[in-house]
Parts: structure tokens; sequence; C-alpha cells
């Protein structure tokens, strides 16, 4: 089968599911190694599987190692999935932060449970009932509880119908708009004592109950999701969370106090500092810069800058200042020559650029490292070139 046709494909019928499930692992491991020839790959597949098996077994080895880095799966476990629903599950650092965030006891609804990322790590003693509208995710759900070895189960079910009691969580769909909307899952709430809600980092936080926690959550170079934490999860606040491997860094602000806080705009300082983007997603870097002495290089953007950085502090990756100039080509390029500049990474905010073809047309020819920032101070359009700063690096 023609690996662009497998790639095509986002989701999979119960019975290709089913098929997969009957598979040893070892076998659909062995097929691995060919990924990289889909043609051999193809011809090996057709000698024991018919046209249908093929392409689900095709489909599903293309996305069998992303699995297993997502969830932090050995070499010999599988986890029954289509692309689709990979794409859309909690990856395991996520989904293990969120489930500590849940009391002791807790009775769960996992409503839109899709494949089950969101129950997966879930700490003994607290129990989770899935919910889907959808046969083959109630199937992945069951099937996956099974080889981890845990005791939630999943029913076929509309999520708006669910009864309510103890505490819930839901991840709507998200490729064009949520389903269910907004607006149901707000009237779903107020079922349960508590719950999460799994909404994009980009929902406008304008729109989520003052009661309730905007969370968002990532690492420290990426925001993935806003979670809404309802009834007794949530008190009113913002909070932001970067979970970077053997690290949390924790960050919260009543919303109340949060919009009140505004930093001064002036020029650079001796280091430009970016705030992880938790912390620009949630506007929390404002109030964290503040209790440092940070300032804004502009208004409008989310780089900092101070003269001395303070001892320790999590949230910010920060850069030495080596020289800035306007953004004439000129005058970069005379900057670049004048530190030997040869590898750039350019970081932009608040410029309209294309950094692969900018350090094309820069063509820079010197033997160091930089990183240059094409951005504004004040208003003005500047590029700044840096150096890590390595006790701020991420």
């Amino acid at each position: 089968m023609p690996k662009n046709n497998s790639q095509r494909c986002l989701t999979l019928p119960l019975e290709a599911l089913e098929f997969l499930s009957r598979l040893e692992i070892r076998s659909i491991a062995d097929y691995l190694p060919l990924l990289k020839d889909p043609l051999k790959l193809s011809e090996k597949l057709s000698k024991k599987f018919n046209l249908q098996e093929r392409s689900a077994l095709m489909h599903y080895l293309e996305i069998l190692p992303k699995i297993r880095e997502k969830f932090c799966l050995p070499a010999n476990a599988n986890l029954i999935c289509d692309r689709l629903a990979y794409e859309q599950a909690t990856a395991r650092d996520i989904s293990e932060y969120k489930a500590k965030l849940w009391p002791g006891d807790a009775k769960i609804a996992d409503l839109c449970c899709g494949m089950g990322g969101d129950s997966f790590w879930l700490p003994a003693g607290i129990s989770a009932s899935g919910v889907d509208i959808a046969p083959e995710k109630v199937f992945m759900f069951n099937e996956n509880m099974k080889r981890l070895d845990l005791p939630h189960r999943a029913v076929l079910q509309d999520a708006l119908e669910a009864r309510g009691g103890d505490f819930f969580c839901i991840d709507p769909a998200r490729r064009e708009k949520l389903e269910p909307s907004f607006e149901s899952v707000l009237e779903l709430s107020k079922k349960f004592c508590g719950g999460m809600a799994k909404l994009s980092p980009a929902f406008p936080e304008n729109e989520i109950p003052k009661e309730s926690d905007a969370l968002y959550l990532g690492n420290a170079s990426d925001c993935r999701e806003c979670l809404m934490l309802s009834g007794v999860l949530g008190n009113g606040a913002t909070r932001a969370a970067a979970i970077c491997k053997n690290e949390i860094f924790e960050w919260q602000c009543e919303k109340k106090e949060l919009q009140n806080i505004s930093l001064e705009a002036k020029k650079t300082g001796a280091f430009i500092l970016e705030p992880y983007p938790v912390l620009v997603r949630s506007h929390l870097f404002l109030n964290e810069a503040k209790k440092l002495g940070f300032w804004q290089i502009d208004s409008t953007l989310a780089y900092v800058s101070c003269e001395n950085l303070p001892p320790k502090h999590s949230g910010f990756t920060a850069y030495r200042v080596v020289e800035q100039s306007s953004l004439s080509t000129n005058n970069v390029k005379a900057m670049l020559k004048k530190h030997n500049a040869g590898k750039i990474t350019i970081k932009k905010r608040g410029v309209e650029v294309v950094p692969e073809a900018e350090i094309r047309r820069l063509a820079p020819k010197g033997e160091k490292e930089y990183i240059l920032f094409y951005t504004r101070v004040l208003g003005e359009k500047r590029a700044i070139l840096s150096l890590p700063e390595p006790r701020y690096s991420r």
C-alpha cells in the first residue's frame, strides 16, 4: 500500500482496531525496521494480510514509534489507537501532572475519553469511568486499560447525557471548533462538584468563568493546553506549570490582581529575557517579571530586560546582549561580521520575518554562534545580537 494513502487517513474503523489488537506485539515490532522502505514493507505484508488489514497495519506502524515516545512506553509495549486519537491524547508528562490535582479518592467521569490518555496515570484509589460517543474510542479506551492492567472502563454514551456527581474531565474535539461547545461544557460542569476541561492554549481567557482557574500547561519551550478547573478545583486564579523532565515549575496569581499589573517599558539592558511560553500565554510573566525588577522592552511584547540577573529564578531564558542595530540589512550584516558570527538562530516577536529565509539572505560567514532577536524596542524595530546565559538556558 502506498505510504501517502495511510498518512492521509486519520481514523481507523472498529474492525481495523480489533484486528490490530489481536496481533502479537513481537510480530508488529518485526515490521518497524521496514518503515523506511514502504514498498518492501507492503510486499512483505501482502504475503500474510489482505488489503484492509495491510492498510490498518501500515497506518499503525507509522504512528507506533510516536505512541511509545508520547506515553514513554518500553519497546515491548503497544497501545491501540489511530492517528487522530494519538494526536488528540494528552501526553504522559502532562497527564501525570494533572492526575496529582485530583483528590485522593476521586471518582472521575472521563468524558470524550478517546484512547484514555487522561486516565492512564491516575494514582491508586482514584477511579475513572470513560464515556465517548464513538464506539472506536470506547474500544481503544478499554483495550488500552487492559494492556496497562488498569481497572478503568468506558461505555458508549453522549458526554452531555452524563449523570453528574463527583468529578469530571472532558477533552472536546478542537480540529475546527469545540465539540461539544464551550457553552455545553459549562452546563455540564454544573452537574459535578468539580472538573477539568481541556482547551486550546489560545482559548480566550475572558470566556472562562471568573470563579474557575485557567491553568496553562507545557514545558520550557511549548505551551500545550489551557485547562479550565471548575467547581471545588478552582478559586479564580490564573496558573501556569512547566513540566521539564525532572523539575516542575509552577506560578499563579489571582485574576483580579493580574489584570492590574503592568511593567515599565524602556530600552534594552545588559540582558534580554524570554519567558516560558506558559508564562506568555497566561500573562503571568508580568507578575513574575515585576517581582524580579525586570522591565519590558516594548509594552506590547513579552520580552523583558534587566541589567543584573538575580541569583536564581525559573520561567525565563536569559541572553546576554552583545550589540544591537536597526533592521537595515547592511547594519545587521556589519554587526554579524564585526562579531565573527557564522551560525545564528533568529528569534522574532513583533517583526514579520521568515527566519530561515532571513538567515540565507544575511549569509553570515564567521565562526561563532549567536542568537539574533528581531523585535521592537519602544516601538522601533531592532536586531539584537546575543549569547545564551548558561544559568538561564533551557
